[in-house]
Formats: structure tokens, C-alpha cells, sequence
């Protein structure tokens, strides 16, 4: 139990001394909590009221309160019959359903407590952030400054006093061989090359999230369809049966994940709908009994076949679970005339309540030291979530201040780096939508190239494949998983994009996305698994091998109001062989 709570406090950066571990793991017996129960608790509390404290035996005693307060709440409102009188909610009731929405806050980005009271009172365009306090009479301001807690006086020179710049926080491969970044090879630049659909539809004009629901269906329909083919050859079946089907026998049917709204907001065994397809099983859904599952991991959307019975009807009683097959590495020509050295890092580039962008110059200042022959850069650039840009004090545009940041970029880089700029949804200047087009490319350098978000890209006989938008953190927040002790669950979130070859597989997606599923169809896949993929995420760095991919997490480069990590990289190769060494590096 000990290794298992020091492993879920360890995915968040946290190592607690032994007399920590000892008082936690008094609290798990005390509560009769699980541990990831418990550090989930603690990460949500110390978001919220300790300033994201590591956890001591002074602060755990004010944590056991708070625990105990709110697991006799929950545990008060199973054990109340239903009634069939309309529920009247209050100030107490309505705070009670805030609180426990936003446990999660503590996943992300360290924020300060006066932040979290902000985000209950105040909505991007006048939509509450809360879905479901809509309608209970509550206004939403929109954009006033009174709305949210006002800047703290010297967070930049809190950047700049940091005493960690520069520490390698993760090693790929993990052996203490030094390696040499310095560019050796100065004549030689990569051909860097879109791989997959042109970007020609996204970037020309088009009302995205204007599909017709018919469409929409179209495109899960076939998403269904297609993994279901690479399934039947999986299994060595010739075709799947209905899963409504009264049957006693065991029989095989596909669909998609779905949750139960009549059994809560959020997937659970309980909850657990299977939606079959068309063709196989008129578009109906049946509820899943997983009860005799050793293991398994679900979220909602996920293509999957189940094998098991029906013996009445309405319930399907899974007797075993079957993914869609991950498609091997893609075999090219690689042509690297000595090695390559790229670095790579993602937005914000300013704290998260100012506009000065000082650890945007510090990277600039990285890249111009080492000369890499590539620097990915991906967006957000003016982020939505800023604070100066939630309530509107700023002294340019949107747009003005993005043209300012890329000027910035184009002039201080030197002209022998080759600079990627990726954008975001969480660009204030640009379209909120998922799959992001390219940024328009008037008056760019000759050395910047501008692409979409997701897209993949050919350097040389290397396909690397990224996208800014952190969907191992929404995948997170939705997926449930019953898996053996000390299982590797960021190895496992990745492994669902390979499996359901897409970039983005959660549907519905998040409540902050906005996804045109038509565009996705084309734009979205990961139809075959890449050399390196890059996914910025705010849970906890990462490199690892995941399929024979190297997997990239280097988070964000800013974490609250410090300095957050890049990554650099060094790939080498000929023939159909790839070998790559990497680094996380605070900045």
C-alpha cells in the first residue's frame, strides 16, 4: 500500500517523508479510501487553500478535517431515499456542487486561491463555467475586471529569481551518458514536410461547427465501421452480431463507449452504455455488466468489441473486452546526415497574470545558445485563460498583441534555425476550434513554417506527430480503469490514441473544446503510430516508450508562477532505424 500511494503522490511531483506516508496511510484505513481517493483529495485541496504545499504532518491534521467534511457530505447524500418533491437548492447546496466539480482543479496548473473563487463567478462570453449550476438564477460577468482577484505585484521578478533554470528533470534513454548539443552539422538543414490531408480545408473559410446532425452521425458511424474491420481480423471472426439480442451463448458486437446521463454525469460501471452501429445493431445501446472483468479501461468514445452474453435482453455480461489493434512504427527511408537536434516547447509563454512574456525571451535566449536545427513552438501565445485577457486589460487587441509575439519570434531567432509554430484553440486571437488551422502566413520569415494543430510531420524519413491540446488530461478526467498494481497510466492514456488512431478519441469531448467532427475525420487521425509524438500536458513530464513511439510530455513553460520545462532532443538514424536521446529542462 505504501509503494501504491507513493507512486499516485510521485504522478503529481510530490514525495512525502516516511512519517507522511505513515499518517496517510492512516487516513486510508481510517476512511477506507483507496490511495489515488486520497491524493486526489489532497491535490484538489492544496490547489485550493495551501497554495499547492507539499504535504507535511502539520498541514495533513487541517486536510483530515477538510477529508472527513467532505466524505460524510457524499456519503449523506447516497444514503438520502429520492423523493419525489423538486429539490430547492441554496447558497449551501449550490457552493457544495461547485467544490466538488472543481476537486480536479489541482490536476493542472498550480493556481493561486483567490483564482479558484474567480472561475466560480465569472464565464468566457457570458457562459457559466459550471454546466450544471445553468439556470439556478446566477449571473456571469463578462469580461469586468472586478470579476476576477487582481494581479500580484512582483511575479515576474519571482520568474526571474528562480534558482532552477536549467535542471534536466527527465533523461531518455535513463543512463547518465552526457550528451553533446552542440550542432556539428551547420551547413545541413532538414526538409521538414506535412504528412497526411493538405491543410487547403481548414485553412480556407468555412463555418466550422455548422455540421448537420446527419453528418455527424456519418462520421462516428464510420469511425466505428473502420476500427471494427482491423477488430474482426483481431478475433478472426467474419462479423459481429447485435448487441441487443436476447442470446445465452457468447457472441461478439462492436460500439462505441458511452455514458448513462440516468446513472450520473460521469462514466462508472453503473453508467456503462455500449452504442452499436447501424448496419449491425440499429443504432441501439445496451448497458454493460463488467462485474466478471479482471481488468479493463474505459472513457467515453472508445470503439471497442465485447464478447459475452445476453440472457435477458437488456444487459450484455461481458466476459472479455477487445481494442483495436496499435499499427506498428511507420518504416520510411530515413535520410540525417549526422545527428538532429531539435527543441520543442509549448504555451503559455507569460505568466499567467501579466503580458511580459519573459519566459518566452528565455527560450529564445536557449535557442539562439544551442542552434538547434529545428525548435517546435506551440501555442497558446495570447492565452484565454491569461488574467489580463479575461478581463479585458490589455493595451493592444488580440491580434496585435499575437503580431507582437511572433515579430518577436522572426527577429531574435537566428535565421539558420528552422522554427515550427503550432497553434492552439486556447489562442485568444484565433478560431476556438479542434482541428486549429495553420495562422495565416503573411510577411513570415523565411525560416518559419506555420502548421495546424493536430498534424504530423515528415523531417527526413522521421514522423513526428504532435498537437497542443492536452488530451491525456481529458482523457484522465473521464477514463475508469480497473488495472493491475502499479500499472503505468500515463503509458496506458497514451496507448488509446494509438488503438483508436486519433489524436483526440473522446467523445463528447471536453466541456472547454470545441471539436468539428467533419474536419477531424481528416485532419485528426493517427492512423499509423509515429517515431515521436508530442503531447504538452499538465500532468507530470514524461518521456517514455510507448508501442515503439517515444512519447513526449514536457508540459508547459510556464507552471503557475515559476518557470515550466522544454524539451530538446537529439535523433539520429539511417536505413529504416531511428534512434532518439531527450531531455526535459526547467527553464
Amino acid at each position: 500500500m505504501e509503494e501504491h500511494l507513493l507512486n499516485e503522490f510521485e504522478e503529481f511531483g510530490l514525495t512525502p517523508n516516511k512519517k507522511v506516508l505513515e499518517k496517510c496511510i492512516e487516513l486510508l484505513k481510517k476512511y477506507s479510501i483507496t490511495p489515488d481517493t486520497l491524493v486526489n483529495h489532497w491535490i484538489g485541496y492544496t490547489a485550493t487553500k495551501l497554495k499547492d504545499e507539499a504535504p507535511s504532518l502539520e498541514n495533513l491534521i487541517m486536510f483530515e478535517k477538510d477529508l472527513a467534511k467532505e466524505l460524510s457530505a457524499k456519503t449523506k447524500v447516497k444514503s438520502e431515499p429520492l423523493s419525489e418533491s423538486p429539490i430547492i437548492h441554496n447558497i449551501t447546496t449550490i457552493t457544495q456542487i461547485t467544490e466538488d466539480d472543481e476537486l480536479l482543479v489541482g490536476y493542472g496548473t498550480p493556481v493561486r486561491k483567490s483564482s479558484v473563487g474567480a472561475k466560480r463567478t465569472s464565464g468566457l462570453e457570458g457562459t457559466p463555467q459550471n454546466k450544471r449550476l445553468a439556470g439556478l438564477g446566477q449571473t456571469y460577468s463578462v469580461h469586468t475586471p472586478s470579476a476576477f482577484s487582481p494581479s500580484t505585484p512582483g511575479t515576474s521578478s519571482k520568474f526571474s529569481s528562480r534558482n532552477n533554470a536549467g535542471e534536466v528533470v527527465v533523461k531518455y534513454p535513463a543512463d547518465d551518458a552526457a550528451i553533446n548539443w552542440t550542432r556539428s552539422n551547420e551547413s545541413w538543414e532538414p526538409d521538414i514536410q506535412l504528412h497526411g490531408t493538405a491543410e487547403t480545408k481548414l485553412t480556407t473559410k468555412y463555418n466550422y461547427m455548422f455540421s448537420r446532425l446527419r453528418d455527424k452521425f456519418e462520421v462516428l458511424e464510420e469511425q466505428i465501421n473502420d476500427l471494427g474491420d482491423l477488430m474482426k481480423k483481431k478475433l478472426g471472426i467474419d462479423d459481429f452480431e447485435p448487441n441487443c439480442v436476447l442470446k445465452s451463448e457468447t457472441f461478439h458486437t462492436v460500439g462505441r463507449i458511452c455514458c448513462d446521463a440516468t446513472s450520473g454525469s460521469r462514466l462508472n460501471t453503473s453508467s456503462l452504455l455500449l452504442e452499436g452501429t447501424r448496419n449491425t445493431s440499429s443504432g441501439q445501446s445496451v448497458p454493460l455488466d463488467v462485474s466478471q472483468l479482471k481488468e479493463f479501461s474505459f472513457f467515453p468514445g472508445q470503439v471497442i468489441a465485447v464478447e459475452g452474453s445476453n440472457p435477458t435482453g437488456k444487459k450484455m455480461v461481458v466476459t472479455s473486452i477487445t481494442t483495436p489493434p496499435i499499427n506498428p512504427v511507420f518504416k520510411t527511408d530515413v535520410s540525417i546526415e549526422g545527428p538532429l537536434n531539435m527543441m520543442v516547447a509549448c504555451g503559455p509563454f507569460t505568466l499567467p497574470d501579466d503580458l511580459e512574456f519573459a519566459p518566452l525571451v528565455e527560450f529564445i535566449q536557449q535557442v539562439n545558445t544551442l542552434l538547434p536545427h529545428i525548435v517546435i513552438i506551440m501555442g497558446p501565445f495570447v492565452d484565454v485563460k491569461n488574467k489580463k485577457v479575461e478581463c479585458g486589460d490589455l493595451d493592444y487587441t488580440y491580434q496585435e498583441q499575437f503580431d507582437i509575439v511572433m515579430r518577436e519570434l522572426q527577429s531574435k531567432i537566428i535565421n539558420s534555425v528552422q522554427v515550427c509554430i503550432i497553434p492552439s484553440w486556447r489562442d485568444v486571437h484565433y478560431r476556438a476550434v479542434y482541428p486549429t488551422p495553420p495562422f495565416p502566413q503573411e510577411n513570415k520569415a523565411p525560416n518559419f513554417s506555420f502548421f495546424s494543430d493536430p498534424c504530423i510531420l515528415n523531417v527526413n524519413g522521421v514522423f513526428i506527430a504532435l498537437t497542443s491540446t492536452d488530451i491525456l488530461f481529458h482523457l484522465s478526467k473521464e477514463e475508469i480503469a480497473v488495472t493491475p498494481h502499479g500499472s503505468d497510466r500515463l503509458g496506458r492514456l497514451v496507448s488509446h490514441l494509438f488503438s483508436q488512431q486519433s489524436f483526440y478519441p473522446l467523445n463528447p469531448p471536453s466541456e472547454e473544446m470545441s471539436i468539428d467532427l467533419e474536419q477531424a475525420e481528416d485532419h485528426c487521425k493517427l492512423s499509423f503510430t509515429p517515431h515521436l509524438l508530442f503531447v504538452p500536458s499538465d500532468l507530470r513530464h514524461f518521456i517514455k516508450n510507448v508501442s515503439g513511439c517515444v512519447v513526449v510530455n514536457m508540459e508547459r513553460a510556464v507552471k503557475g508562477f515559476c518557470g515550466g520545462t522544454y524539451s530538446r532532443l537529439q535523433i539520429t538514424g539511417e536505413a529504416s532505424s531511428v534512434q532518439i536521446k531527450a531531455e526535459i529542462v526547467r527553464l
